[in-house]
């Protein structure tokens, strides 16, 4: 990490902390629940609201830990039943309209979001699951309905599930609605133990019972509260028939040395409390109204810092001689660690093989710039480990437990566009019930992909997790057509922008440029200029149009997204404050250029781009009109 990208990462995290921390002890106050009080207490609310986002105009808790004096960790429960699709703290949310989706152009999914009148868990009368087929490298439509519903019992009519996309495990078309309780939580690290706060969400029938395929252990981000993933466990337990528990794990090792997110001990010990008779969970659970043992199954999740926390601890789980292979997979919400935590859980995950799924933002700040979405693919070469959304927050999965925390987590981040929130619900409601019956990319029912290929969701898109481009040099010769790009100062005003490459007679890349300003025929411009590639792969180059050309990286030109068959290029550069979207034609269809406005904000394309003009495409049909 160089100094300036610290003091960066540090300066916006204080920023960050000052709003996250005043959003979560003034407006959280299902955190707030003291832990003095060993009365139990109840709600019921019962105006309609969802887990859904808000329609965006565009597209594009308290502190309640504490160490453990008790030997029982149910010491003071509280439960919440909730009777409709609320988030437990969202009274008001509303789902948004479904708008017209996208259709896309090249190694393109297709997922169609539309309202049908299934309950919640419910396959519409005349569906046939059975029917439906994994996503893989064509064009295809399902109807997954509403994803982003928060699950809640009676559910409203309008709230559906997607007969593919989030096929849940046994059981689940059963269930009515989630009852939320609140218990002590002791986890066995430090000298003395150390108890916490836990939101658990059980899936409950029409009549009251529940009878869960298995467990999720839900882990906040750093600086954030259980009560932030409020929405996105409420939705999980409905949608997959999971009992979930979302405990509060400190962001700083104020307790003990390792009582916190980033401590290992802390991780082992959550991986020890899912081993043997899990006395601890159970009575936790028990004590938030949960009657029996808890479901031998399990998945380790989280969001942020969480979900480097939630794949740590599946990595020790996975090495712990005792573990009795409960584990089914780890899904990750734009989660990262530091220093190789990821990669060397994996390794551990390996042997047996343990699915680790993401679903991420593009690069930026809080995800420190895609790094652990870059380790799943390095570490796992071929096997599909998730996909990024276009356009995509830090926030996407928080949405919906809280207006106010919504909004000052976005402020923090960047705003969420619409519906992606529900396909973060989509995907992971998907890849959590086909992990629970032992399926996966090959045979299950829910949204995966092949390397790179272009998934659109309704008003979302996403783009499964790839390499980096290899590039054969001698296919990217020739005439490229500039389609869009973030304007530079000499190039506002410019049209019919063309970038011809060729081969010089000393092995570099002619690099010739031009383009008529404000109209076709409009007064030229042009420049000549060399290029070398700084590395092996050819998608890193430097392009010196004064001087000699120069193979020292990182370079200057990025190709960080290509079509296989040479058709259309994303070009950046390292900062990814430059972005050009290039095409071996003058026109460009609506599909695919929006197309590649998404795949550009994906691979890290900050800067805004803006259509260029080809003016000389219409010149030319109009000739060979007459």
């Amino acid at each position: 990490m160089t100094s300036a990208r610290l003091l960066y990462w540090l300066g916006a995290m204080g920023a960050g902390a000052c709003i996250a921390l005043g959003a979560g002890h003034g407006v959280a106050a299902a955190d707030a629940d003291s832990s003095e009080s060993p009365a139990s207490t109840s709600r019921s609310a019962d105006d309609d609201s969802s887990g859904t986002p808000r329609e965006s105009p565009t597209r594009n808790a308290g502190s309640d830990e504490k160490e453990d004096t008790s030997t029982d960790p149910a010491t003071v429960p509280s439960s919440t039943e909730h009777s409709d699709a609320e988030a437990p703290e969202d009274p008001e949310a509303t789902e948004p309209e479904p708008r017209t989706s996208r259709t896309g152009h090249s190694r393109v999914s297709r997922v169609e979001l539309e309202a049908t009148d299934a309950a919640v868990g419910v396959a519409s009368a005349g569906s046939d699951p059975s029917t439906c087929e994994p996503i893989g490298s064509a064009t295809t439509a399902v109807d997954p309905a509403a994803h982003a519903e928060s699950t809640t019992s009676p559910v409203p009519e309008s709230a559906t599930t997607s007969t593919q996309a989030v096929s849940s495990a046994a059981g689940a078309a059963t269930v009515t609605g989630v009852k939320t309780g609140r218990a002590g939580l002791a986890i066995p690290v430090g000298s003395n133990g150390f108890t916490t706060r836990a939101d658990w969400y059980l899936p409950t029938q029409a009549d009251g019972s529940v009878s869960a395929t298995g467990v999720i252990w839900l882990q906040h981000g750093f600086l954030n509260r259980k009560s932030f993933v409020s929405a996105l466990a409420t939705n999980l337990s409905q949608q997959t028939n999971s009992v979930v528990v979302a405990p509060n794990v400190p962001s700083f090792p104020w307790r003990c040395s390792g009582c916190w997110l980033n401590g290992v001990p802390m991780q082992q010990a959550v991986a020890s409390m899912f081993l043997g008779d899990r006395a601890s969970l159970t009575a936790s659970a028990n004590a938030a109204g949960y009657v029996g043992d808890l479901p031998q199954d399990f998945i380790l999740s989280g969001q942020s810092a969480g979900g480097g926390f939630a794949t740590a601890a599946g990595g020790y789980y996975a090495t712990d001689p005792g573990n009795d292979g409960s584990l089914r997979g780890v899904v990750m919400f734009d989660g990262f660690a530091f220093g190789g935590v990821v990669s060397t859980a994996l390794e551990s995950l390996d042997d047996p093989f343990i699915p680790v799924y993401q679903v991420a933002a593009p690069p930026q700040l809080w995800n420190f710039f895609g790094a652990t979405t870059d380790e799943l693919v390095t570490a796992r070469p071929g096997e599909f480990v998730g996909a990024t959304l276009a356009g995509g927050s830090h926030a996407d999965s928080l949405l919906g437990g809280n207006p106010l925390i919504d909004l000052l987590a976005q402020l923090v981040t960047r705003f969420s566009p619409a519906g992606n929130t529900a396909a973060v619900y989509t995907l992971a409601n998907g890849w959590i019930s086909d992990l629970y019956q032992g399926l996966g990319p090959t045979d299950g029912n829910g949204i995966y992909g092949a390397p790179d290929q272009y998934i659109v969701m309704g008003d979302a898109a996403a783009i499964v997790f790839g390499p980096p481009p290899v590039v054969d040099l001698g296919s990217y010769l020739g005439t490229w057509y500039e389609v869009g790009s973030v304007k530079q100062f000499f190039s506002i005003g410019l049209v019919n922008t063309t970038a011809v490459y060729s081969l010089n007679p000393d092995g570099s890349i002619k690099v010739e440029n031009s383009g008529n300003y404000f109209f076709d025929n409009g007064p030229e411009s042009s420049i000549v200029g060399a290029a070398l590639p700084v590395d092996s792969t050819n998608n890193k180059l430097n392009v010196r149009f004064f001087g000699p050309p120069s193979a020292n990286p990182p370079g200057n030109y990025w190709i960080v997204d290509l079509d296989p068959d040479y058709q259309w290029a994303v070009v950046s550069d390292s900062t990814g404050l430059s972005g050009f979207l290039l095409i071996r034609t003058r026109t460009v269809s609506d599909a695919l250029y929006q197309e590649l406005l998404d795949r550009a904000s994906v691979k890290g394309v900050k800067g805004r781009i803006t259509p260029t003009r080809q003016p000389a495409a219409e010149a030319t049909a109009v000739k060979s009109r007459t």
